[in-house]
């Protein structure tokens, strides 16, 4: 059988505690994402549109948000009949766990399998949590022409505040653009220009193998895009520069600024309007309703809305209802949730199916974001 050059690892893994409770029995690739998307949707864009076939979805949990919204992966060229496809792996911290406790050595099992049936050369692996829009074709041919072992991609950006980065990592280079350390970005200065890792990678499936292999002799059992952050400096790396807009949405206030970002013409058409369109699962749902008396400023607004209040620089994602004399600002406010007459949501993220009811207040703070859980009645 002819070799494909690659196939796809990606890990839907990331830790979800400060992004509770809108991570309540879903992963952060399952989060919505300006009005429309899912995050993962960035990852499995990049990945149809290097024309990769077969691509892994490893899941902490059950992945039953993720299932409902990738289906067959049709929606990113991903359910040929004749090769490839999408693949999932789910219940890998329950798997995790088991091992811990009882012993084990089969952790890596389903990796092996799918680069084995994959028929691939190259893999590229990356984590979920990243917004961006990387064109793996031009990052292959990097690799390619460096012979290195791996090739990590990573964002410059010049610190303009100290925020809570919690795994961020920075690839230090030198003058020549070699990789010297990789260090905690939490350590960096505010001005300071930092080299942020984005956890995605190529390298050749024999050298996976052998990471993996590497890891199991040293009883090292984690999801393999932190094993080769891991091992980094033990073998030759190349970098890539992403020049792109960016953002890890791993805490609240990091998912909340990028969505707000996107209210912003310029990071909006820095992710979306490139070469590479986002791609999503397609929703026909009808148009949006705007009363006479509605009033909307700087606001991306989904389909299926009705607006009847006021809606100021916000995100509103499909089949919400903004009643007469409501007032929405600064806010997030996903699908399927009311907003009672005169009720007031300020620096908020309202979840799935809420109902804020009349008069009710829902007020944050920009240092403070509120959050709403799904299905939550909040009452004036």
């Amino acid at each position: 059988m002819v070799k494909n050059k690659l196939c796809a690892i990606v890990n839907l893994t990331e830790n979800v505690d400060q992004l509770k409770p809108l991570t309540h029995l879903r992963p952060i690739a399952a989060l919505p994402f300006a009005g429309r998307y899912r995050v993962v949707d960035f990852s499995l864009s990049s990945i149809a549109h290097a024309e990769i076939d077969s691509c892994a979805l490893f899941i902490s949990e059950s992945g039953r948000a993720v299932y409902d919204h990738i289906r067959s992966g049709d929606s990113w060229n991903l359910d040929s009949q004749i090769s490839g496809g999408i693949f999932t792996f789910s219940q890998q911290n329950w798997k995790l766990r088991h091992l811990r406790e009882h012993g084990g050595d089969d952790f890596y099992d389903n990796h092996r399998i799918f680069m084995k049936r994959a028929h691939a050369e190259y893999v590229f692996v990356s984590g979920s949590k990243m917004i961006t829009n990387v064109d793996i074709r031009a990052v292959y041919k990097h690799h390619i022409d460096s012979e290195a072992d791996i090739t990590a991609v990573y964002k410059p950006v010049i610190l303009d505040k100290v925020r809570d980065y919690t795994v961020d990592m920075n690839l230090k280079l030198d003058e020549y653009g070699q990789l010297v350390d990789v260090v905690p970005l939490k350590e960096a200065s505010v001005g300071e220009k930092v080299n942020v890792n984005l956890n995605m990678y190529i390298l050749s499936v024999d050298k996976m193998n052998e990471i993996i292999q590497r890891a199991e002799a040293e009883g090292n059992y984690q999801e393999v895009d932190s094993l080769i952050e891991q091992y980094l400096l033990d073998y030759t790396v190349n970098v890539y520069e992403y020049t792109g807009y960016s953002a890890n949405v791993e805490t609240t206030d990091r998912f909340y600024q990028a969505n707000m970002d996107m209210l912003d013409r310029s990071k909006f058409n820095s992710l979306f309007y490139t070469s590479q369109p986002i791609l999503t699962k397609t929703k026909n749902g009808v148009p949006s309703y705007y009363d006479n008396d509605s009033k909307v400023t700087e606001s991306i607004i989904g389909t299926g809305v009705r607006i009847d209040g006021e809606v100021t620089r916000s995100v509103i994602n499909r089949k919400v209802y903004v009643h007469k004399d409501a007032v929405v600002k600064e806010s997030l406010i996903f699908q399927g949730t009311t907003i009672g007459e005169g009720a007031q949501v300020e620096y908020a993220i309202v979840d799935k199916a809420c109902t804020i009811k009349p008069g009710a207040k829902v007020i944050g703070t920009p240092d403070n974001i509120k959050v709403i859980g799904k299905n939550t009645v909040v009452e004036a």
